[in-house]
């Protein structure tokens, strides 16, 4: 059996699982390596920790069954992922893979021996996906018979036979680098026995050993670059105490500062769903990890042996089952304790401090602890720093933790860490260049360290830190990359510098922008709304050329009667005078006899057809007309009450009569008529940052700027906090503003703003949003933009600008508009030379 490539399943199995871009593209890959693979063929898709493996292997089931493929086995290492992956395969399930068009029977050692299954194999067209564990594939020796290899009571063969038999069995390996372990050999035995079509491996640490099975990788840098995991922020202590109990304190005072976030964040906005922040502990023990819960549960800090969860090997079922309640706003748990058997296949979003034992310390940022506290609560940043980043904590010393600068790079930038430069103590807001790391991401010889604070490491490309970071690299046609083009990729922070960070966060997300008057204007605006549309003049019979009328009517003349067709039978000899009958048609042809109508009957049939018309209104003058278009065309007809028609032909005539004026009506031309609507703004009159604002006075040059980022501290707008895409226009626009007298007031434009010019873009109509509405002294309400130099003769702006003056024009001649509109193109030259707001418009295009 072969699996051709569809790319146009590909394309919808994502649509149905809403997949992330890595994703569609991890499934694209193994859809291209299914195409040429050989039988037994073995493939990896290697993403990064908290990308969505899941969602791809629930992307690879919807491909494998629209395929053809009716078994799948998915393996996975232990029985936490075992019972994670029958959630998210089982509808109803909070995990359930919302989107999942195959609908799989689902059948495990423990389900295998119900009737239902046992039909499920025993037909061929039943879609089944059997979820076991590796170990339980293992050929048993005579001390422990498993149950896959016993004979199924329905079946009368084994659970292993029937997947060794089956020609189109897919193997999908969840954690695929587990199977590299030292019982590799084993567990790959116990895979290639079963002679699969192919083995799809999904891992986020392949072993070095597969690499050449690799056909799509993801790495943590890129994850973190596009925004779909949280920012590692390594948090140690200036005073070099690392106690076990001081750890563990501090731990609480950062998970104290997430859940105000988490609490605030979600009160802005309803629906949003709140989950306990959670601190993860790993133990290199039970004996440790039994010590750090009793340390947890004590008076000093959590006071509560339910908001402490321990889970050893040791630990019952039910406690295993609490991890899947994590996210569960009742939750208690605040803290689990675990020896390192979680340290892969758990996926709950909430985890925000990770913390370890010393003798663990190293293993802290590999992806397989790491990766506990990777995933994003939401889905999506929330441009909010304690609920984008999780923070490790580290027995180190500040100092000493950035001179391990290199290492700690390599664990979570990867390849990227020669891009990586860093930044002293940022200022929020104020972009820095910081130093680069090198070719070989070592130090500078001549950097000096400082003693406390933060140091960010940064790479370059956009800091995904929007809600909508999806968006974020989908500029307009005209637009490009502002100047501030790096990212942080990880932080090393001390403990001070991170509850400071926490408070101002915290800050940020409490406070309300509500719309204020500036200058006296009054809030809510209303906008004008141009809505476009095309209609064509009201239709009339009398608008017909009769002339026309009757010259359609004379190809109607001649009325083609049917005849009859005689046949004559007659005798004649051959050559040898044999006489023959021989049948022959006639030269002449007689009419048939025809029944016809009378000429009153013809006239008001068409004059009836015509009224009856879609686009003919019922009036007595339009009556009038229909009787002299009915009697221009019988004119040319030559139809008389001596020469009648047939009943057939006069239906024919007619109806190409109508159908012609049909068309006259619908080919009329069209005519553009501008309805001007005002709309009432703000509709929402509150507003929330999620990042804390920077004061705008610290951003002094186009280097320092910071696309995006909210900005205080401006008197005449309507809100105080502001974000800008580009320095030398907007940012540079808004100061001019905030100095000039003649402005009263001014908008920055955004999604929340009812104001959209609709334009041209080729033969497309597109819808932009301006960058400002300003209101001047004389109450002049102007549409500014501004553009870079290299922009002012573009066709796309061009095109906005030449919208936007007929925008201005269509408003200011409607009777629904009380206030004068204007519209103004700026380039950056006249924005960086403009002293003031008269200086500015008389160096801009100007349009009113």
């Amino acid at each position: 059996m072969s699996i051709d490539y569809d790319p146009g399943l590909v394309e919808q199995v994502s649509y149905n699982l809403d997949l992330r871009e890595p994703n569609q593209l991890a499934l694209d890959a193994v859809a291209k390596a299914l195409d040429t693979a050989e039988p037994g063929a073995r493939f990896i898709a290697d993403l990064a920790t908290g990308v969505g493996k899941t969602y791809i292997a629930g992307g690879l089931l919807d491909y494998l069954h629209e395929s053809g493929v009716r078994n799948v086995l998915i393996v996975t290492p232990g029985s936490t992922i075992q019972r994670k992956t029958i959630d998210n395969l089982t509808p109803g399930h909070p995990k359930y893979l919302r989107g999942l068009q195959s609908r799989p029977m689902v059948i495990t050692l423990d389900t295998v021996e119900r009737g239902e299954v046992g039909a499920a194999l025993a037909d061929p067209d039943r879609f089944k996906v059997f979820v076991f564990t590796v170990q339980s594939l293992l050929r048993p020796n005579k001390a422990d018979r498993r149950r896959a290899f016993q004979p199924h009571e329905t079946l009368g063969t084994a659970v292993r036979t029937y997947l060794e038999t089956a020609e189109d069995l897919v193997v999908i390996a969840d954690e695929h680098h587990v199977y590299y372990s030292g019982s590799a050999k084993k567990f790959e035995a116990a895979i290639t026995e079963l002679h699969p079509l192919a083995t799809i491996g999904l891992t986020a640490t392949p072993h070095e050993s597969s690499e050449s099975m690799i056909v799509y990788r993801y790495p943590l840098s890129e994850a973190i670059a596009d925004g779909w995991v949280k920012i590692p922020v390594l948090v140690t202590r200036q005073d070099g105490i690392h106690d076990v109990r001081t750890q563990l304190a501090d731990g609480l005072t950062l998970l104290d500062a997430k859940r105000e976030a988490m609490l605030a964040y979600c009160g802005q906005v309803r629906g949003r769903k709140f989950a306990e922040p959670v601190m993860f502990l790993v133990a290199s023990t039970i004996e440790e990890a039994t010590e750090y819960r009793d340390l947890l549960v004590g008076s000093d800090m959590l006071g509560s042996a339910e908001q402490v969860l321990l889970v050893t090997s040791e630990e019952p079922d039910t406690t295993l089952a609490l991890l899947d309640k994590l996210e569960d706003p009742d939750s208690p748990v605040r803290a689990v304790v675990s020896v390192s058997m979680l340290k892969e296949g758990w996926d709950v979003k909430n985890i925000y401090v990770i913390a370890s034992v010393r003798s663990m310390e190293s293993n802290l940022l590999t992806e397989q602890i790491l990766g506990r506290g990777l995933r994003l609560p939401f889905g999506q940043r929330t441009g909010n720093p304690m609920l984008d980043t999780v923070e490790v904590l580290s027995h180190r010393s500040f100092a000493s933790l950035l001179k391990q600068a290199k290492s700690l790079l390599e664990q979570t930038l990867g390849d990227r860490v020669d891009e990586a430069s860093m930044v002293v103590n940022p200022i929020d807001g104020r972009h820095a260049s910081g130093v680069g790391l090198g070719a070989d991401g070592e130090m500078p010889a001549d950097v000096s360290f400082p003693d406390s604070g933060t140091v960010e490491f940064e790479l370059p490309g956009f800091a995904a830190t929007d809600p909508n970071q999806d968006t974020l690299f989908d500029l307009d046609p005209d637009e490009e990359p502002g100047e501030a083009t790096r990212h942080t990729g990880l932080m090393v922070s001390t403990l001070d510098d991170r509850v400071h960070a926490g408070a101002a966060a915290n800050e940020a997300l409490r406070r309300v922008l509500t719309p204020r008057t500036p200058g006296g204007v009054s809030i809510p605006l209303f906008l004008p709304s141009v809505v476009t549309r095309w209609v064509r003049d009201r239709f009339t019979l009398a608008s017909i050329n009769l002339d026309s009328v009757e010259a359609l009517g004379q190809t109607f003349a001649k009325d083609n009667a049917p005849t009859l067709m005689r046949k004559a039978v007659d005798a004649e000899r051959d050559s040898s005078g044999e006489a023959h009958v021989v049948i022959r048609d006639q030269v002449e042809q007689v009419i048939a006899s025809q029944t016809v109508m009378p000429f009153d009957t013809i006239e008001n049939d068409l004059v009836g057809r015509l009224i009856r018309t879609n686009a003919v209104e019922a009036s007595v003058g339009e009556l009038n007309a229909a009787v002299g278009v009915a009697k221009a065309f019988l004119a040319g007809a030559g139809v008389t009450e001596s020469t009648p028609w047939r009943p057939e032909h006069g239906r024919l005539a007619t109806a190409r009569l109508t159908e012609w004026i049909a068309t006259k009506q619908t080919s009329s031309p069209a005519r553009e008529v501008r309805e001007v609507r005002p709309v009432r703004w703000p509709e929402p009159s509150e507003r929330y940052e999620t990042k804390p604002p920077a004061d705008r006075q610290v951003v002094t040059s186009s280097r320092e700027f910071v696309r995006g980022y909210p900005y205080a501290g401006y008197a005449k707008a309507v809100y105080e906090v502001n974000d800008f895409d580009a320095y030398s226009t907007e940012f540079v626009l808004a100061d001019l503003f905030e100095r000039s007298s003649a402005v009263r007031a001014w908008v920055r434009v955004d999604e929340t703003v009812p104001l959209r010019i609709t334009y041209l873009s080729g033969a497309v109509q597109r819808q932009y949003e301006p960058d400002f509405i300003v209101i001047d002294a004389e109450g002049v309400h102007w549409i500014v933009e501004g553009k870079r130099d290299s922009e002012m003769s573009s066709p796309i702006v061009i095109a906005k600008r030449d919208a936007a003056a007929a925008w201005v024009n269509t408003v200011n001649a409607s009777a629904e508009v009380h206030e004068t509109w204007a519209y103004l193109l700026a380039s950056e030259s006249v924005c960086a030379a403009a002293t003031s707001w008269d200086a500015l418009r008389s160096g801009s295009q100007v349009f009113r």
